[in-house]
C-alpha cells in the first residue's frame, strides 16, 4: 500500500476571511463546500497540488498563543505547522514580506535537516513553513 499526502484540516474563526487569505496569497481555490446540521462549515480548497480542509465551527476556541510561536509550540503535543516546498526560500520570503504577511521566522538554514526554511502565521495564528532542500 502506498500512502500519498492528501490534505490537512484547519479550524478557523472566519471561513470567508481564511478562504480569501489562502486564495489571494497562495492561489488556493474552493473545491467543495458543505454545512452540517450542527452549523459546522467545511470547505476544501486546493492549489492543484495540495488541499486544505477548512472548518468553521460556531463558538470554537482560538488557538493557544503557545502554538503560534515556532520556539514554544513544540512544548505542547499535537499538530504544530504544515510546510510547503518552494524553489528558493529566500526569494519566496521576499514575496511574503512584500505581501505584508505575519512573519514569524526569516529564512534560516538547518544543515542537520538539510533545509533552508522560514515561517509565517495565517490570520488564525496557524504556522506555515516554507522550505527549500539544500544539497
Amino acid at each position: 500500500m502506498t500512502l500519498r499526502p492528501h490534505h490537512i484540516g484547519i479550524s478557523v474563526a472566519n471561513l470567508d476571511r481564511s478562504l480569501d487569505w489562502y486564495g489571494t496569497n497562495f492561489g488556493f481555490n474552493e473545491r467543495s463546500r458543505t454545512v452540517l446540521d450542527n452549523g459546522l462549515k467545511i470547505v476544501y480548497i486546493t492549489n492543484g497540488v495540495f488541499e486544505i480542509e477548512v472548518f468553521e465551527q460556531p463558538g470554537s476556541a482560538t488557538i493557544p498563543t503557545i502554538d503560534t510561536e515556532v520556539g514554544t509550540s513544540f512544548a505542547v503535543q499535537g499538530y504544530k505547522h504544515f510546510a510547503f516546498e518552494v524553489d528558493n526560500v529566500d526569494a519566496y520570503w521576499s514575496e511574503l514580506v512584500a505581501k505584508g504577511l505575519d512573519q514569524v521566522s526569516e529564512p534560516k538554514t538547518n544543515d542537520d535537516l538539510g533545509v533552508r526554511y522560514c515561517f509565517i502565521r495565517d490570520p488564525d495564528g496557524i504556522l506555515l513553513e516554507f522550505l527549500t532542500p539544500i544539497k
